[in-house]
């Protein structure tokens, strides 16, 4: 997947919420996400958040399984800072 293919903005609103402003450009949080998600978990990530989870060509459950390890990676306290903050803030 492509770092331009990949909503990264709608993706951690989507797992996040709406609570805080995001204070990165789009490309910054698509090479945050790239860093720190799997390929295959970038696109259920991304078709998830898109709303065409149909068009992956995998089953049901690996389909939740990646949901679910992709959301704790994002929500860990590591990562959700990266997403807000600049270095050496």
């Amino acid at each position: 997947m492509k770092l331009k293919e990949l909503e990264a903005r709608k993706i951690i609103q989507m797992v996040i919420g709406d609570k805080r402003a995001i204070t990165k450009n789009e490309d910054e949080l698509a090479l945050i996400l790239k860093k720190r998600l799997t390929k295959k978990e970038c696109e259920v990530l991304n078709a998830k958040a898109c709303g065409v989870m149909e068009t992956l060509e995998m089953d049901e459950t690996r389909c939740e399984a990646l949901l679910a390890s992709a959301i704790k990676k994002i929500k860990n306290e590591s990562v959700h800072g990266d997403f807000f903050y600049t270095k050496g803030e």
